[in-house]
């Protein structure tokens, strides 16, 4: 099994029962914030990069409940994670960007899916970013890709 390392700046794993990530999950979590928000790319699918959070996915899809694990993350912007913003008008910024994950989960489940979908849909994501970018997770990137 392969060695598990601390991502730098990711707050996430501060204090995290679920312990580090390997260097498999770390480059997933990279590729995430390479891709952006999840909610804001379903909302807007023309939209190219809002930088985002990692948001561990949970058993039973619920707030509280056991984190799925580090292989179970989506990508979501500090508005669709926690609700907050810079921006002064959260009423305004609800309209455009949707519900936030944290302050109206059922909301945003009926908005943007249920956990299972948007994991399937940030899977796709990545999958489709690794062929344009060469990054290879399974292979630790694309400096041991073999082609």
């Amino acid at each position: 099994m392969a060695d598990p390392v601390r991502v730098p700046g990711d707050h996430t794993m501060i204090g995290s029962p679920l312990g580090e990530m390997t260097p498999a999950q770390a480059l997933r979590a990279d590729a995430i914030r390479d891709v952006g928000c999840l909610a804001c790319r379903l909302r807007f699918p023309a939209i190219e990069h809002v930088p985002c959070e990692i948001h561990h996915l949970t058993i039973g899809g619920r707030h509280g409940q056991k984190r799925r694990g580090h292989d179970e993350t989506i990508g979501f912007c500090t508005w669709h994670h926690r609700g907050e913003s810079d921006k002064p008008d959260k009423a305004r910024l609800r309209r455009w960007l949707g519900p936030s994950y944290a302050r109206e989960p059922a909301a945003f489940r009926e908005d943007f899916g249920d956990d299972d979908f948007l994991l399937m849909a940030q899977n796709e994501l990545l999958a489709a970013y690794r062929a344009a970018t060469s990054i290879h997770p399974a292979c630790g990137g694309a400096e041991n890709d073999p082609d």
